[in-house]
């Protein structure tokens, strides 16, 4: 089964098919494989949930807290606890972001199968740039707002090795 979905998503984006994403520049321009992007896909959804944690407390206290990741003024810290991906199954990742409230801020990524570690890091003082992959092709990346504790932007990120070998070899014939 997985080996046909993977088959129909290779032949949607043949270059028989341009209309099924929308190219920035389509893959036979391109110097080398990269990675394109497309509309966050609603399907997903689920898998990206935005809570609170409990409320900060001495057990729980910022100093307690190791692997702290501080945005550039110091002021907030995010921390990364992902599943072990060298054990089978679908896996998922918090990450816990202190922004100067009682609380911290809990980002549920869960339910994905890709062997990518989680990518999280500090674009400036108060967003925070996340990257993660549904599997070996697929995968989303989001920029929340901590301040604001918004999602400011979200998409789908494909990886275009595939899309540009297939355009590469269609050029050749």
């Amino acid at each position: 089964m997985k080996k046909l979905i993977v088959l129909l998503f290779l032949l949607s984006i043949s270059p028989d098919n341009v209309s099924a994403l929308d190219w920035h520049t389509t893959p036979d321009k391109w110097k080398e494989p990269r990675n394109f992007y497309s509309e966050f896909d609603g399907r997903y959804e689920s898998r990206i949930r935005i809570s609170h944690s409990q409320k900060i407390d001495e057990k729980r206290s910022e100093k307690n807290i190791k692997e702290k990741t501080f945005s550039p003024n110091r002021a907030y810290w995010f921390t990364v606890h992902a599943s072990d991906t060298m054990k089978p199954g679908l896996w998922s990742t918090d990450i816990e972001i202190f922004n100067e409230r009682s609380y911290l801020i809990k980002i549920e990524l869960s339910d994905y199968a890709a062997t990518y570690a989680t990518t999280a890091r500090w674009i400036n003082d108060k967003l925070l740039y996340v990257e993660f992959w549904w599997g070996r092709v697929l995968g989303t990346y989001f920029i929340y707002d901590v301040e604001n504790e918004s999602m400011i932007i979200k998409e789908m990120v494909h990886d275009g090795g595939t899309a540009y070998q297939q355009w590469q070899q269609n050029r050749e014939k």
